[in-house]
């Protein structure tokens, strides 16, 4: 046996049928498999440069690169079933069976594989050079994984596992790579993607980083020294830099402005500055600072109605805004001196979809709604088994456009081709092909992506939620999961699943025009469940309101977005999962659109019967507020110092009293207070002052949501 062969067979043993997918597709798969059952492979050439199989009258020949490179006599294109059937009658052939001659036929039974060397896996990983990544993905292609890599939130968007390969999977787009050995074309995508060469860098880059290797910046990739760009790159080059020249500039703009509110007092801004903030926002959007933007555009409208005297506008929370305009500009300033802007800084100017090929889903309900700038949508709610997430799917359109009404949309065709309507998912097994995922997990509803319903049987549906039946842990998982204020919002990590053991009767507060419905869990514990009354929310609440509570199945659990922080949050409640259902029973109920069961006359009166005086008992899930008085008096104090300005001689008895604060609360163990009125810039320290204060209180308890 050659070198050669030793060294294919000991490659494909890492192979399993994911990554022989991942090769070509299953279905090609399969039919390789039916040709190895008709007639198996033969070996009918073995050298030291190749060896080349038969399979069903045509010849595949493998080289050193291994079967991603293999090249049959067929006419198609790229990997092929001829190849995958030699490449698993390679896998399948003992290791001690001499070459064979042209007649001879090679036995399609699997020889016992040993353990795969991952080490020598991850060592292989490990040792590709920065040079060989810029040769095979190209120097605009190490360029942007590189900085894809940097963007890469290492807990929430990569995943490396592997038990025959290594396995490295990203969240969004929505890719998993197997590598089995071999140079760099081994690295093999389970999808189909554009430019795949560029994520495969960024594959084994994000592999590398993750074990401790520091990544060479693109400017010095597989070079000692300075690449020679050429003209054409130069020319970008200098786009870059009027492009980071301007936003420089935009920064500076917007930091002299935060500077002249804090100064001149909220309580006394003028329309000029609402002008001089809507100009800022257009600036923004030219310079592609998205997020920057956006919250420009926010403040704008507060000024707008301050200066209205609208009964929306607050100016505490215009000075909060104000602060994590100053701190985003701040960071965006210090990540342009280091030479990369993370994107989450950035922003996005909209929504972008990567191909995620076949992606299952369990349909949970939805939603209408309408909000505050006028927009109307429907909204469906899914879970992705594979990934363990939720996934959205909606259609919105401008409250002012005719024709589009969000709970007919529920029952009317589409979105997908070959689906009926949103309302045949809910409660029903999805898959989706040619899907489209977006980083904050939206699904597209491109009429590309196919759908296939199933329903699926109540308990295997259960069974692949993920639920929680403590409201404590809840909290604590949500403590944990506290972050920087400028971190970029995770819509999906809100949406939950409840199994409440207890369910206490839901009551309409006419004062507050909100639903109250409290669940108890496993300790005695109550989380409060709330809706909100709109025209799109009433059948819901009418729904819950009507419910007798000890009706519902056992084990029935609850689907909602928890709202709030991790001390005081509460349960919105989209629709019930039925895990006792039989036949044709709906395993999902949703509140929004679905009718009530109806329930018999006896069940109704056994249920009066049952209901006991303490069934409305509980202790409420309400931890205690963790802000110390000191940071509390500081924020009022700057509150009531940037709401009338700190202008002239003003400025240094506030320095002075800001300093002397900073230093109790240093005292107190609250570090970054220790420099606190420092600067001359008075209007500057109460921005930076205020910021520390907001941070401290999202992380020590974030009940209240910032918006930046």
């Amino acid at each position: 046996m050659s070198t050669l062969l030793e060294t294919l067979r000991a490659q494909l043993q890492r192979f399993d049928d994911d990554a022989f997918a991942a090769l070509a597709n299953r279905g090609l798969l399969r039919r390789a498999r039916k040709d190895l059952e008709k007639e198996p492979a033969k070996i009918v050439e073995d050298t030291a440069a190749h060896v080349v199989l038969e399979v069903s009258g045509h010849r595949v020949r493998f080289d050193a690169r291994g079967a991603a490179n293999a090249e049959c006599s067929c006419p198609a294109s790229g990997v092929c079933q001829h190849i995958l059937a030699a490449a698993i009658s390679l896998q399948t052939r003992a290791p001690a069976e001499p070459a064979a001659e042209p007649g001879d036929v090679a036995s399609s039974e699997p020889a016992p594989a040993s353990a795969p060397a991952l080490d020598q896996l991850r060592a292989a990983l490990l040792g590709i050079s920065a040079r060989d990544l810029g040769k095979h993905a190209g120097k605009a292609g190490y360029r942007w994984a590189w900085q894809f890599v940097q963007d890469l939130n290492a807990e929430t968007d990569l995943t490396i596992s592997g038990d025959r390969n290594v396995v490295i999977g990203f969240r969004h787009p929505r890719l998993v790579f197997r590598y089995m050995g071999g140079p760099l074309e081994g690295v093999l995508a389970d999808t189909d993607v554009k430019q795949l060469e560029k994520y495969r860098v960024a594959a084994v880059m994000a592999y590398q980083r993750a074990n401790g290797v520091q990544l060479l910046a693109p400017e010095s990739a597989g070079q000692e020294g300075k690449l020679e760009l050429g003209k054409d790159h130069a020319a970008m080059e200098s786009g870059a830099a009027s492009l980071q020249d301007s936003r420089a500039r935009l920064c500076t703009a917007v930091r002299q402005l935060a500077g002249e509110c804090a100064t001149l007092g909220l309580a006394h801004l003028s329309p000029g500055i609402q002008e001089r903030f809507s100009t800022l926002a257009v600036w923004a959007q030219g310079a592609q600072c998205y997020r920057l933007a956006l919250i420009l555009r926010r403040l704008a409208d507060h000024v707008e109605m301050l200066l209205d005297r609208a009964g929306g506008a607050d100016e505490h929370r215009l000075f909060d805004e104000l602060t994590l305009t100053y701190a985003l500009v701040s960071a965006l300033e210090s990540a342009a001196d280091r030479g990369s802007t993370p994107a989450s800084l950035i922003g996005r100017a909209r929504n972008e979809y990567e191909d995620a090929g076949q992606v299952e889903l369990l349909g949970l309900g939805a939603n209408a709604w309408r909000t505050a700038s006028g927009y109307i949508g429907l909204t469906m709610l899914f879970w992705s088994p594979k990934d363990r997430t939720f996934l959205t799917c909606g259609d919105a359109r401008p409250e002012v456009q005719r024709g589009f009404d969000p709970v007919a949309r529920y029952k009317a065709p589409g979105p997908w081709s070959g689906l009926g309507a949103p309302s045949m998912v809910t409660g029903r097994r999805v898959m989706l092909t040619g899907a489209l995922l977006s980083a904050t997990g939206r699904i597209s509803g491109s009429e590309k992506t196919t759908a296939t319903i199933m329903a699926p049987d109540a308990a295997q549906f259960v069974a692949s939620l993920e639920t929680h039946s403590r409201w404590s842990e809840l909290a604590n998982l949500r403590a944990a999961a506290r972050r920087s204020l400028l971190a970029e919002a995770q819509p999906m990590k809100d949406w939950i699943v409840l199994r409440p053991s207890k369910f206490q009767r839901a009551e309409f507060d006419s004062t507050r025009q909100t639903l109250t419905w409290n669940l108890v869990d496993d300790e005695g514990a109550v989380l409060r469940a709330e809706i909100a009354y709109h025209q799109y929310s009433a059948p819901a609440i009418e729904r819950l309101e009507q419910t007798d509570m000890s009706l519902l199945a056992e084990g029935t659990l609850v689907v909602a977005r928890l709202r709030g922080g991790s001390s005081h949050f509460i349960a919105e409640p989209l629709s019930l999962v039925n895990a006792a259902a039989r036949g044709s029973e709906p395993v999902v109920d949703s509140l929004y659109f679905d009718a009530a069961p109806k329930a018999s006359l006896g069940s109704r009166l056994m249920a009066k019967f049952r209901r006991s005086p303490g069934d409305d008992s509980g202790v409420p899930i309400v931890m205690p507020s963790a802000i110390p008085p000191l940071l509390t008096d500081l924020r009022n104090w700057l509150y009531r110092q940037a709401e009338r300005g700190v202008a002239w001689d003003a400025a240094a008895q506030a320095r002075s009293e800001l300093a002397a604060r900073g230093k109790r609360l240093h005292a107190a163990g609250f570090t970054a207070f220790a420099n606190a009125g420092s600067s001359e810039d008075a209007a500057t320290e109460l921005l930076r002052a205020q910021y520390l204060c907001l941070q401290y209180e999202h992380l020590l308890d974030d009940s209240e949501e910032a918006a930046a």
